[in-house]
């Protein structure tokens, strides 16, 4: 089965996406230590100064989209754990405490 992804920081205040795979960024995930590491590169400067200055309000989303199959959700909270941008790669590394997954077919019909 043929499954497409795609990630997404946004603001958790206002629900303002600020960064979206689907803009051309490249992004690996990192499970360590009960930690997840999410590296997303191609951010611009003024991206990655925008992310980091509203860093303690991030959350993260990854949503696999299998062909013929429900949407698979994920919620990544980062809360106080590190978010650093490095201008000269252009990457972006955001450490998440905790994920939840969840399946919206499976509230909504």
């Amino acid at each position: 089965m043929n499954q497409r992804e795609r990630v997404l920081v946004k603001h958790a205040v206002s629900g303002r996406t600020l960064l979206s795979s689907t803009d051309g960024l490249t992004y690996a995930f990192d499970r360590a230590g009960g930690l997840t590491r999410l590296t997303i590169c191609g951010v611009s400067t003024d991206k990655g100064s925008e992310v980091l200055t509203l860093k303690a309000e991030l959350n993260v989303f990854r949503f696999e989209e299998p062909e013929g199959g429900p949407v698979i959700k994920h919620w990544y909270y980062v809360g106080d754990n590190p978010v650093e941008y490095d201008e000269a790669s252009g990457c972006l590394v955001v450490t998440a405490q905790s994920e939840i997954e969840y399946r919206p077919d499976q509230y909504w019909e």
